[in-house]
């Protein structure tokens, strides 16, 4: 059984581009040592088994996860609505069910030292109302040990509005002559996705776009580094 690590406050998720801030967000698991009461430890047990289940996004043990994740991403929507709302830290709750009217795994994507599996799913909520999205489950693996793990739900809302953001920057112009943009684009070139989904284009191109601005963010951040020990030791 890997060993998983214990969370403060989660962070705000975001479609695949959360992938490499996992490690920061890595909640949703209980700490070594702590009483778990069964429905953690049956939650728990589901998320470690996702990791490698081949029926990952079709069984029912892993729709207690799917309610939870979709509950909390609206629980940061409304966070995000009324930033000084107070909230209580995210913890694991029973959640009311959920039901899967159409499922379909994405193919598994390695970055390591992280690992994330993907499902395409339409959602019936308990109000009636269907809703499309992704399932991702983020592992953070080290020396061939899980660290931490992290369940998220992303709509097709969410999907689109990020792309359009992303489209917008975009238009508004890039310096493509800029040597570490370059560097960064050819780093993370285009995943090869055949599938005709238009979300998950979308969410595709978008994980890409995160990837290549983190690698200039990070870039950027090692030139800072550089400058600032070059006047620090002159």
């Amino acid at each position: 059984m890997p060993r998983f690590t214990s969370p403060s406050r989660l962070a705000r998720p975001l479609h695949w581009q959360h992938l490499l801030r996992a490690a920061c967000a890595v909640a949703v698991l209980g700490a070594a040592g702590c009483a778990e009461t069964p429905q953690q430890q049956a939650y728990h047990s589901a998320l470690a088994q996702a990791r490698t289940d081949p029926a990952f996004c079709y069984a029912h043990r892993y729709d207690t996860i799917l309610s939870e994740a979709m509950q909390r991403a609206q629980a940061a929507q409304a966070d995000t609505a009324s930033p000084k709302a107070e909230k209580p830290d995210t913890a694991f709750q029973p959640t009311a069910p959920v039901t899967v009217t159409q499922a379909s795994a994405m193919p598994d994507l390695s970055l390591p030292p992280y690992f994330q599996r993907a499902c395409r799913l339409t959602v019936q909520k308990p109000d009636g109302t269907p809703e499309s999205g992704f399932l991702t489950f983020t592992y953070l693996i080290r020396n061939g040990d899980v660290q931490s793990a992290l369940s998220e739900w992303h709509s097709d809302t969410e999907v689109s509005q990020k792309y359009a953001t992303t489209m917008k920057q975009i238009e508004a112009g890039l310096d493509m002559s800029n040597p570490d943009l370059k560097a960064c684009i050819a780093r993370y070139p285009a995943f090869d996705n055949p599938s005709k989904d238009p979300m998950v284009q979308k969410a595709a191109f978008d994980l890409r776009a995160h990837l290549v601005r983190r690698c200039m963010a990070n870039k950027a951040a090692l030139k800072d580094l550089y400058s600032d020990l070059y006047f620090i030791h002159r």
